[in-house]
């Protein structure tokens, strides 16, 4: 024999040995008293709306773990009880389906099973959520071993890619309204939307009006305006962020010219990329948009977006934004009055200053490449406040406008010490010691800086945010201080 040959027997007797060791056949326990064991035994989805399309799932997605704890490795066989016919659908370790024949999890091993709920409709004339049940089997070693499954599907109406030729008034409060895509208001047309009323918007859907929208909530009955994924009051435990208060979930109320003489009023506007961006000028000095007792929070980019347009904001608060809360994008008319402006951010945004009233757009270089005339804007008794040095950018070239920025009885966090000069009734970076701003509450704390801090107003504004009474010494934000 060749002498290389010789030299390699060795090499060839352990390969033997390692095929002869290592296809030994997998152990797998058959002992009745071996069970998986689950991190939860019920998942549950808060309300989910009724599905727009077959097969398509309105709930966000749970996850659940099954481990094996045992020393040998373990078969299971899961499903669903309802088989095909349930309105859930599961996922086990990348695999979909409704049945799983000898799922294989190793020793002290686990697997993952997903979970999302597809609610049919249950044509509920009054609109109540329709109880959804279904439970997922585990069949190991003879032993049945169940988590089970419950949400809430309620039926809604649905717009998609959808528009008015004549006026329309939303006031269902039993069912909300859903937008896909968009919902357009055609210029000459009218979109009004009663108190109590819900609308829900799909990723990157928006209502676009050229027309006129007027919402009108209540104090009792806000309008609440939001994204579809409205089953999360009970978030996946091991999720960051929460669809409840996640920005970026649709667009935002967009206004276009000719588009003018719109009110919002006791709204709820969040969760989206924009609360309000007008893209709209006013021409007879109407403004474009009228907002009040209105907040607008959780958004990617800004609460309010105008450019070159006419806004009156009061009583509201603009908070938890990617970007400059209030951007005054190529100058505009903005009349501001008892506004509570937060630069705080939770979600990794907060970098720009909460206000940033400009006339000028520079490039990225920060250099100036236009500039826009008529800038007017007016900051009365209201707040802006956060963790940056500055929350204030004024980008403004004077020459061109007839008069400078007015900004009276407010609470600032800035270095510019000339909006403190003797008279203004301002104050700079006190704090005005807001409730709670993780859960938030903007309204003030005891020992607030924005106590009594605001000036006298023509016409007064004499009820705050939440409807109580203004006192004679009106109180700077969208809240006046209740002892």
């Amino acid at each position: 024999m060749h002498p290389q040959l010789n030299a390699l027997k060795p090499l060839y007797g352990l390969l033997i040995m390692i095929c002869i060791f290592g296809c030994k056949p997998e152990k797998f326990t058959t002992n009745t008293a071996d069970k998986l064991s689950f991190n939860q035994d019920t998942i549950l989805f808060d309300t989910i709306l009724s599905q727009l399309y077959s097969g398509t799932p309105k709930s966000v997605n749970r996850q659940f773990v099954v481990r094996n704890t045992h020393d040998k490795s373990i078969k299971t066989t899961i499903f669903l009880a309802g088989g095909d016919k349930s309105q859930f659908r599961i996922n086990v370790d990348g695999d979909a389906g409704t049945y799983f024949s000898d799922i294989e999890i190793r020793p002290h091993d686990s697997v993952f099973v997903f979970v999302e709920a597809y609610a049919n409709p249950n044509l509920d004339q009054f609109g109540k959520a329709l109880i959804i049940r279904d439970s997922i089997v585990f069949l190991t070693n003879g032993n049945f071993q169940n988590v089970q499954l419950l949400a809430w599907g309620q039926d809604a109406f649905y717009h998609m890619k959808d528009s008015i030729e004549t006026d329309m008034v939303w006031a269902d409060k039993t069912k909300p309204y859903v937008v896909y895509d968009y919902f357009y208001v055609k210029p000459g047309t009218t979109l009004t939307i009663k108190e109590g009323v819900k609308v829900y918007f799909a990723p990157y859907s928006t209502l676009y009006t050229e027309g006129t929208l007027r919402v009108l909530g209540t104090a009792a009955e806000p309008v609440t305006f939001e994204g579809d994924r409205t089953s999360d009051k009970y978030s996946d435990k091991f999720s960051i962020y929460k669809y409840f208060n996640l920005p970026g979930q649709w667009f935002g109320l967009r206004f276009g010219w000719p588009s003018k003489a719109n009110s919002i009023s006791h709204a709820r506007i969040k969760n989206a990329t924009y609360g309000v961006f007008i893209d709209s000028s006013s021409f007879d000095g109407q403004p474009t948009v009228s907002i009040f007792n209105t907040s607008i929070q959780n958004m990617a980019a800004h609460a309010v977006r105008g450019k070159r347009s006419t806004v009156k904001i009061e009583n509201s608060i603009l908070a938890n934004c990617g970007s400059a809360c209030l951007y005054t994008y190529k100058g505009g008319d903005y009349d501001l009055r008892h506004v509570t402006i937060s630069g705080y951010c939770d979600f990794g945004g907060g970098n720009d200053p909460a206000l940033a009233v400009t006339n000028r757009l520079r490039n990225g270089f920060g250099q100036v490449v236009e500039t826009y005339p008529g800038l007017k804007f007016k900051f009365l008794n209201s707040i802006v406040y956060g963790e940056l040095t500055d929350e204030i950018v004024m980008d403004i070239d004077a020459s061109v406008i007839s008069e400078l920025p007015t900004v009276l009885g407010s609470i600032l966090k800035t270095s510019n010490t000339s909006l403190n000069q003797t008279g203004t009734q301002n104050k700079i970076n006190i704090d005005p010691k807001f409730k709670s701003i993780a859960k938030y509450r903007f309204d003030l704390d005891t020992l607030s800086s924005a106590q009594n801090n605001g000036i006298l107003l023509t016409p007064p504004i004499n009820f705050d945010y939440g409807v109580n009474p203004r006192d004679s010494k009106p109180d700077a934000g969208a809240y006046e201080r209740i002892e």
